[in-house]
């Protein structure tokens, strides 16, 4: 992209996304500040636009929910690495490079913003005085300005607002294109993007401009065609743009998120009111005189709990901590307006109202963003099956299957770039072609189930050792299978061999006699 001096910032494209994008990212965060600032782009009239003002005296509380389903996302999609197989003189150079730089903690990383924010970028780095591998790093949705063709991604420039310095908006601009990589620092304004400076003007990019490269990178060696970066949609398609941007798992739901912030509040604000209270008559107080010095009188627990400030003048009280009371001669047993000297008032709590709403809209939100409620540990009471428990969770394993689609080749494209780095700049074996990703399943069928279905099949006569011995452990490998059922024959043989048969056994003793 080519950004020329002057020109407005951002530039034009995805204005319906730049507009969610903080709102998706204070969701995220639960930051208090970020959700009164951003929040009611996307639900107006809400809960936190009425909260923008911090010096509200109403407590502001937040239920994270919209973090729970961005980090249950990238548990569900990448908390079992995905294993890539690459030819057999390069494999034990990626398992060995996947293991240094922690390939499954960066995809399970890269997952939870590609669910928060609609998409992410994952992209090589390499510094040769400080590491002796490639890097793996990942970039939001929201620090980026791609370029697509054909849905694909052929070029990108990250974007890193470095902060205001001398009164000026200072940008470093990262240009991923076909056969560079390009380095750029721009001094402007918050709306534009000014003029292009040195890179040694900044010291946030002056490491960048040792050299005589000025800051280009020549990539062709690693990559003859296209860039280095790959990106992953969280899903597809994207309503608010033609762009293959990606939906965030809670685009379409923030007002409901707003709801549940509101509700859960309002729970918050009933427990406080429902804090027992004392209606005392004024005879009941006390004369406290003002103390020596000029503030007023010494506040005590009594103050704060009736919201009294220090005052110079005499003020009553009424002793909370007291034991015994001195009858007042006269004194009626109820006042004129039928409240006893001392009325104690506790308002009702309505627990049940706030969790039965909260509940409902916690499982509505869920269910839209496309996972199970069991995922988020509803609807779990009793004791389940594994089947039972597979098909409750059935849509998240639908979502998690779905959210894979979409990453795969941009896994596999993106392991041989680094395998490709790995060569080229660091000396490793180069690979030959791209690697094969698979998914470890890792959801098992109960045993018990698993158990009783073999049994009925063998009832039936309708299933052989080694079938049987496969349906137990799916996990084994042609070899274990083999040497399971060799075992398994040799301890029939030897049975048989300490009980043989006499010829007058019953049709029930020989059932019994074959195990």
């Amino acid at each position: 992209m080519l950004i020329s001096p002057d020109m407005p910032w951002p530039p034009p494209g995805a204005e319906k996304l730049r507009k969610r994008w903080p709102s998706w990212a204070a969701w995220w965060s639960g930051d208090l500040d970020d959700l009164r600032t951003h929040a009611s782009t996307t639900a107006p009239g809400g809960y936190w636009e009425k909260h923008r003002d911090k010096e509200l005296k109403d407590r502001q509380m937040h239920l994270p929910l919209a973090g729970d389903i961005a980090g249950t996302s990238a548990e569900l999609v990448f908390s079992d690495s995905p294993t890539l197989q690459f030819s057999a003189d390069v494999q034990d150079a990626w398992d060995e490079l996947a293991q240094t730089i922690g390939w499954g903690n960066s995809l399970v990383e890269a997952g939870e913003v590609c669910a928060a924010l609609g998409g992410v970028y994952l992209r090589p780095a390499w510094e040769r005085d400080l590491f002796d591998h490639p890097l793996s790093t990942s970039v939001r949705a929201d620090e980026a300005i791609p370029e697509f063709r054909f849905g694909m991604l052929i070029g990108v420039v990250f974007v890193t607002n470095l902060g205001e310095r001398d009164g000026f908006q200072w940008r470093w601009l990262e240009h991923h294109e076909p056969g560079q990589i390009r380095h750029e620092l721009w001094k402007g304004t918050p709306n534009n993007i000014g003029k292009l400076m040195g890179l040694a003007d900044h010291p946030d990019t002056k490491h960048l401009a040792v050299g005589e490269s000025g800051g280009v990178i020549d990539t062709r060696p690693i990559r003859a065609r296209g860039i280095l970066v790959e990106y992953i949609p969280n899903q597809l398609p994207q309503p608010l743009d033609r762009q293959p941007y990606g939906r965030a798992d809670i685009q379409g739901l923030e007002t409901e998120l707003d709801a549940l912030d509101a509700a859960w509040a309002s729970w918050m604000r009933d427990l406080d009111l429902g804090k027992g209270r004392v209606l005392v008559s004024a005879e009941m107080l006390d004369s406290v005189a003002p103390s020596s010095r000029s503030t007023g009188h010494v506040q005590t627990a009594t103050d704060k709990f009736f919201g009294r400030h220090r005052r110079s003048t005499p003020a009553k009280v009424f002793d909370e901590d007291a034991k015994v009371f001195t009858p007042l001669s006269g004194l009626p047993m109820e006042s004129g307006n039928g409240l006893a000297p001392i009325t104690p008032v506790q308002f009702a709590i309505r627990v049940q109202e706030h969790a039965d709403t909260c509940a409902a809209l916690v499982e509505q939100i869920v269910s839209r963003a496309g996972y199970a409620p069991q995922s988020f540990g509803m609807h779990v009471e009793g004791q389940l099956s594994g089947t039972a428990i597979r098909r409750r969770e059935h849509r998240s394993h639908q979502t998690k299957n779905r959210k894979r689609q979409y990453a795969r080749p941009a896994l596999e494209r993106f392991a041989e770039t680094l395998m490709l780095i790995n060569a080229v700049i660091f000396g490793r074996p180069r690979p030959t072609e791209r690697p094969t990703l698979e998914w470890r399943e890792t959801d098992q069928a109960d045993p018990k189930e698993t158990a009783e279905t073999i049994n009925t099949l063998k009832l039936a006569e309708a299933i052989s050792i080694e079938t049987s011995v496969q349906m137990a452990h799916p996990e084994w490998d042609e070899k274990q299978v083999t040497d399971e059922v060799e075992r398994i024959q040799a301890e029939r043989e030897a049975k048989r061999a300490e009980n043989p048969l006499t010829g007058y056994e019953t049709p029930d003793a020989l059932d019994t006699a074959e195990p």
